[in-house]
């Protein structure tokens, strides 16, 4: 608390006891507390230059070298599983666009392994990278394709189950966490009024008002439910031919609906699945699923918001401090949608089936005013040591009253935000689906963008993904079989 000691400062002020007797002020401790509180909120940063260049490979459609970079900085050990979960997360998902099912397979075991740690240990992050509940689902969406690369549907089937396992384990673990913090975080600041008056300046802050109406945009979307992992889960069960999974698929495509609208192509594969469901299997058919786009970036937002203080002279003065938080920075789509031909028969557009920029808005969003509340809290703390250095600076003089003032000055200006994303992930997900081409031919075009010819399996259905992370970028494309004959 401000003004006071606990027992460990105590403890380090009586072992420094032969310092200058102006260091053993309550304001010389106050700036040592401030420098401390400033260190542990420099938020850790990916490497600048290997991100540059995976974002430019990803853009550029080079996979595999992107995965090369993003496996160097995830640190792999001796099983090939990566040990930083960002870097783990980018390396796992540009080997499996890259066709490296293997090396995707091992990155996002290790990012799962990460995850589950952090999850185990109630979320005491430290300097593991913030994931929510749309990177969760992801991984094992992504693994189960990878085992399908590599003909491994067994494999693919329990990481799907995974997938919805994880998604209501996750989401529920997410919501305690969000409203623990906020109660606890609500009743610090009615405890302090000068917490409290910050928390009102800063809520009023245009840069704060601007991200939340940005933010509301997606109020539509459901916090901590991620439409594209249920809707790729859904194919999978629909495909498998075991009883009972294509009633499971129904009603994973009516969850998608909720959450959707009623996307034409869902609403269809809900259809294929009660009629499957009732032993009345439709002809072999391909899905194409556009991975198009990023998905929103984090930057850092500072702003400034004024804090009562105490002068130097005695009384009370003002202090104008920065604040650091995330921002949620919106990226566009690489192309509207995709047409896809089968032959000679009509194209079909690609239509939006899930958005990764929807749920991370909306998840965010449902963290924003206690990520808000804590980094404005984390600043008055640092302005109320500036006011004790101010006062001490004045008391003591000389260089040791400048020391004071420029130690504070760096503790209070070296807070950054944790602004690491899973740069791989797309902005949305579309899907067409259309019968499987006798010939097993299919051209599928990017309005606006590419055109290039797919091969796919003629005696049973099949999964085409297509990535796209940038406007410009090539088609990459990806063919997953669905099993035998339908």
């Amino acid at each position: 608390m401000p003004g006071g000691l606990t027992k460990r400062e105590d403890r380090v002020e009586m072992r420094a006891s032969h310092a200058p007797r102006w260091t053993r002020t309550p304001a010389f401790r106050g700036i040592i507390l401030a420098a401390g509180l400033g260190l542990a909120a420099c938020a850790p940063q990916a490497n600048p230059e290997a991100l540059a260049g995976f974002r430019q490979n990803l853009a550029t459609g080079q996979f595999q070298t992107a995965a090369t970079i993003a496996t160097q900085q995830a640190a792999p050990n001796a099983e090939g599983r990566g040990t930083e979960l960002m870097w783990s997360l980018n390396a796992g998902a540009a080997a499996l666009h890259g066709g490296e099912h293997n090396r995707a397979i091992a990155m996002l075991d290790g990012a799962e392994d990460l995850m589950r740690a952090r999850e185990e240990a109630n979320f005491d992050w430290g300097q593991t990278y913030r994931f929510g509940t749309y990177d969760a689902v992801m991984v094992n969406a992504y693994k189960a394709f990878a085992m399908l690369g590599r003909g491994d549907r067994d494999g693919a089937r329990v990481e799907m189950n995974r997938l919805e396992e994880r998604q209501a384990r996750t989401a529920e673990r997410f919501r305690q966490l969000i409203e623990t913090e906020r109660a606890r975080l609500d009743a610090e600041g009615r405890q302090d009024r000068t917490r409290g008056t910050a928390l009102a300046a800063a809520q009023d802050n245009p840069a704060v008002r601007d991200q939340l109406q940005a933010l509301d945009t997606y109020r539509g979307y459901q916090p901590f439910v991620n439409p594209a992992g249920t809707y790729l889960r859904s194919l999978f069960l629909l495909n498998t031919g075991i009883p009972g999974d294509a009633e499971s698929a129904r009603n994973g495509f009516q969850r998608v609906i909720g959450v959707m609208g009623n996307p034409r192509v869902v609403a269809e594969d809900m259809e294929l699945a009660r009629q499957a469901a009732q032993g009345r299997r439709s002809p072999p058919q391909v899905w194409v699923i556009f991975e198009n786009g990023q998905s929103p970036l984090f930057e850092q937002l500072n702003f400034t918001i004024p804090v009562p203080v105490a002068a130097p002279r005695g009384g009370v003065g003002v202090s104008v401090v920065t604040v650091s938080m995330p921002r949620l920075v919106f990226q566009p789509s690489a192309y509207g949608a995709l047409e896809v031909r089968a032959g000679s028969g009509p194209g079909v557009t690609t239509t939006l089936v899930g958005s990764i920029e929807g749920v991370m808005a909306s998840e965010f969003r449902t963290r924003y005013s206690s990520l808000l509340a804590a980094a404005v809290f984390e600043a008055v703390a640092k302005a109320v040591a500036q006011s004790a250095a101010n006062v001490a600076a004045g008391q003591v003089g000389g260089f040791g009253g400048l020391a004071i003032q420029l130690a504070a000055l760096a503790a209070t200006n070296i807070t950054q935000s944790d602004t690491r994303s899973w740069h791989a992930l797309p902005r949305e997900f579309q899907a067409a689906r259309v019968p499987v081409p006798a010939n097993g031919s299919l051209t599928v075009s990017a309005m606006g963008g590419p055109t290039q010819n797919v091969t796919v399996p003629t005696g049973q259905s099949s999964v085409v993904v297509v990535k796209a992370q940038a406007p410009g970028s090539p088609l990459t494309i990806q063919v997953y079989p669905l099993g035998g004959a339908r």
